[in-house]
């Protein structure tokens, strides 16, 4: 079984941001800039995301009904954008990352801005799939050990209705893999990479 792709309208992105995203936006610019300017060690998997087209499709998809819950999971969240677009939105949403400074950044983030996301350290790849996925060449720079985050989330993988991810470069495949393999039917994968843009999946 294969997801199904489902195409994304180019004219969303002249949609306009409410002024609460695009404090968001702001406020999660200046924090990873800060981060990447301290002395801290560098994280070579932390990238940032076009943040605003994210925003616009996750607004699209509320604005459409595409989703079959309100249930999101941003994979590999770094400073959780994601999951606090999507909270704003009345999702419950969730981010794990296997970088506690990360987690640390992202939980201040949402509760300095009274956003009720919550994030979580650990592995994205459930645990009674780790092993399998580990060993795909398509996992380079995806952490398959550490905690299963689930536990801690109180919700499993299957019961999540939307995942985002931003995936590196030849990676897409494992992410696909991953939703396809355990996510409940219906569940929605959401993309982004530099090159192709905004890509969205659904579980048949």
């Amino acid at each position: 079984m294969t997801l199904d792709p489902i195409a994304i309208p180019k004219s969303i992105k002249a949609n306009p941001l409410s002024p609460r995203q695009i404090d968001l936006i702001d406020q999660t610019h200046d924090r990873i800039e800060a981060f990447m300017l301290a002395d801290s060690a560098v994280i070579e998997t932390f990238v940032p995301c076009d943040f605003q087209w994210l925003s616009q499709c996750l607004d699209w998809i509320k604005q459409q009904h595409m989703a079959s819950g309100k249930r999101f999971c941003e994979l590999g969240s770094g400073f959780g954008a994601a999951a606090m677009l999507a909270a704003m939105q009345g999702m419950t949403a969730v981010g794990i990352e296997i970088e506690p400074d990360l987690v640390a950044h992202s939980n201040r983030l949402a509760a300095d801005l009274g956003i009720n996301a919550q994030f979580y350290c650990g592995n994205f790849v459930p645990s009674s799939m780790a092993g399998s996925l580990a060993s795909s060449r398509e996992a380079d720079h995806i952490a398959t050990g550490g905690n299963d985050a689930y536990e801690a989330i109180g919700i499993a993988f299957n019961e999540f209705d939307l995942f985002f991810a931003f995936p590196w470069p030849g990676e897409h495949e494992f992410y696909k893999t991953l939703v396809d393999t355990c996510a409940a039917p219906g569940a929605m994968l959401l993309t982004y990479n530099e090159r192709a843009g905004m890509k969205l999946f659904r579980k048949p």
